[in-house]
């Protein structure tokens, strides 16, 4: 399992069949949008946002 345990939260799998839902506009998230900036090989950032709305939902980087 991953890196996050909190005591008492048990984390698991979600069913196939359930679907995020953006916090801004409330449409369910069948796909995410993304925008990635930097060179493979270098780090990457990337940006993920809402395809309805257009809100940002999250921040990664990436270093390879």
């Amino acid at each position: 399992m991953g890196i996050f345990r909190f005591a008492g939260i048990e984390l698991e799998e979600a069913p196939e069949f359930v679907l995020p839902i953006c916090p801004y506009c409330k449409a369910e998230l069948r796909r995410l949008w993304s925008k990635s900036r930097g060179l493979g090989g270098v780090a990457q950032k990337q940006i993920l946002l809402c395809p309805e709305c257009r809100s940002f939902l999250g921040y990664a980087m990436e270093v390879t």
